[in-house]
């Protein structure tokens, strides 16, 4: 019976030592809109999508979502995936529980939860996810600035790759995906598998 009992608490503690490193290595990857991005505000990117038409891509997230930041890291962070953004898209980085009001075809989007409430969703997010809020959410707009897509969840930078570029390149208009895919020739090479251990 004892030696149930101190099996079963040193299950649990090596639960939660690897739920506190977990925990740790997510927290300790930073939200970097300082990164090779060159990241806009909403009302920005409309403004100059007017002077020089371009897709906008809209990075949902929040501050508290740990695949959020890891997309920051390792997918924002990629140079490839950074220069084709900056090249062919104004990409904007909203933060779904701002403060912030945002401007829109003569609409004020607000957050008008009361102060102090646990995760607080803007207005803006709510309308550009139709509601269907997860983090992150990458939301994709045309030149007219139409919804094309909204791609869920954490995407490595392999991944991304050409659904970015599939929308940004204008092929969507009179290709699938599937046949893009056929001739897309990634950039980003997918990382080597480990080999087996062992002989």
């Amino acid at each position: 019976m004892i030696k149930k009992i101190l099996f079963a608490l040193g299950i649990a503690t090596l639960v939660v030592i690897a739920q506190s490193f977990v925990d740790s290595n997510i927290s300790s990857v930073k939200d970097d809109s300082k990164g090779p991005v060159k990241w806009y505000t909403f009302e920005e990117a409309v403004n100059l999508q007017k002077k020089n038409p371009k897709p906008i891509m809209v990075d949902i997230y929040t501050s508290w979502c740990g695949p959020c930041k890891m997309m920051s890291k390792n997918t924002f962070g990629n140079a490839i995936i950074a220069k084709y953004l900056n090249e062919h898209y104004y990409p904007v980085k909203f933060d779904a529980e701002t403060r912030d009001s945002v401007k829109f075809n003569g609409y004020v989007f607000a957050n008008k939860n009361p102060q102090g409430t646990q995760r607080p969703v803007h207005d803006f997010a709510v309308s550009i996810l139709d509601g269907k809020l997860s983090y992150p959410s990458i939301v994709f707009l045309n030149e007219d600035i139409k919804k094309i897509h909204t791609l869920v969840g954490y995407h490595q930078a392999e991944q991304f790759e050409p659904v970015m570029k599939f929308l940004g390149s204008g092929i969507y208009k009179t290709a699938t995906y599937e046949e893009f895919q056929k001739t897309f020739v990634a950039e980003i090479k997918a990382p080597e598998p480990a080999p087996f251990p062992g002989k």
